[in-house]
């Protein structure tokens, strides 16, 4: 009988392990969530229609009399609403369109766009014109030549529908986009819980998407990483604003941004989040942690001291630094962030941390 006896004590001692009350989580999720979609997120996506609106009013006047001073007024618009972007491509939301893909999916297809423009015959919704569309297309456009060669090419009624029909695209999904925030405030702030679908578990996912990207998209591809595996060879044109040379001040925006939805602006933030929770990391508050990163990271950026393009083979250092406080931050906002809010990474990826 002592053996039985053994077991029943057993079970009882992991019966009583499994029983132990979880902290409590009284944070106030719609409060939060309240505050992000007034002073954040709604806010974002209004500015970004803006912007576009003014890109799309240079744009008419450059297409009715193309020259040098047109051009130049063109790229800042153009610059402003890619900077203005880099807000709200974050979000996944189904109730606006997908901003990421459908507006800044690079590098950009040179080949495909000069079919679409030789033939006249296109249809950007279609999956073979995706990196045909879009602010990186519009990067190739403008900036890929002089400026003089450049107007000199604007004289073709062919380059200009197409030019014209790529900003219409871009300011119709901005248009749309903020649309489908504008009236989405309560339903937004109702889906407080942490189970996959709600507001809270949407945003740490976005998050922790956005970083990611960062991490392999904005640089990784162009050092060559496969995932976080060096693939040993650079590849310049991968880059985000390959033509434009504005890659750093891109992803410093990007960084920016998803801090600023990270600390909730102003207000409550994912970070008062943490607290509340009294979130460790390693012995340090885990929401200052997280805040530490993003400058870290933004420094790395802001430390390159030429377009990453270049950077990736005469400051390969600086990029390489970048890409592994990059990868922190990932880990951090995909894993310690889920794991002590009890929300499911629920996007998939194959190239590990």
């Amino acid at each position: 009988m002592q053996p039985f006896k053994t077991l029943i004590v057993c079970l009882c001692l992991v019966l009583a392990c499994g029983c132990v009350e979880k902290k409590k989580d009284n944070f106030d999720r719609t409060a939060l969530l309240n505050n992000l979609y007034s002073n954040v997120i709604y806010p974002d996506y209004q500015a970004f229609q803006n912007s576009v609106a003014a890109f799309q009013a240079s744009t008419d006047a450059f297409l009715l009399n193309a020259d040098s001073v047109r051009l130049d007024s063109l790229k800042a618009t153009y610059l402003n609403a890619y900077k203005s972007f880099q807000a709200v491509e974050v979000y996944s939301f189904s109730i606006a369109p997908d901003l990421r893909s459908e507006l800044n999916t690079f590098p950009p297809d040179t080949s495909q766009i000069g079919l679409n423009i030789a033939t006249g015959s296109y249809d950007l919704t279609t999956v073979n014109n995706i990196r045909a569309k879009g602010f990186p297309a519009i990067d190739f456009l403008l900036f890929s030549k002089s400026n003089s060669e450049t107007v000199a090419d604007f004289t073709s009624m062919d380059r200009k529908n197409y030019l014209n029909d790529v900003v219409q695209d871009i300011r119709e999904k901005a248009a749309a986009a903020a649309v489908g925030w504008s009236s989405f405030a309560q339903e937004f702030a109702n889906a407080s819980g942490t189970d996959v679908g709600s507001s809270v578990a949407m945003l740490v996912n976005d998050l922790s998407f956005a970083a990611e990207r960062n991490r392999r998209e904005r640089v990784g591809n162009a050092l060559g990483y496969v995932g976080v595996i060096s693939g040993g060879s650079v590849v310049p044109n991968a880059v985000e604003a390959y033509y434009n040379t504005n890659s750093k001040e891109l992803l410093v925006e990007n960084l920016q941004r998803l801090k600023n939805l990270y600390e909730g602006g102003s207000g409550q933030g994912f970070d008062d989040y943490l607290v509340g929770l009294n979130a460790d990391y390693n012995g340090t508050p885990l929401a200052t942690e997280i805040s530490n990163q993003f400058d870290r990271v933004i420094l790395s950026a802001q430390n390159v001291p030429v377009a990453f393009s270049s950077a990736v083979t005469t400051h390969n250092a600086e990029m390489q630094t970048l890409f592994l406080e990059l990868k922190k931050l990932t880990v951090l906002l995909k894993v310690d962030i889920s794991s002590n809010l009890g929300v499911i990474i629920n996007y998939s990826d194959n190239d590990g941390d």
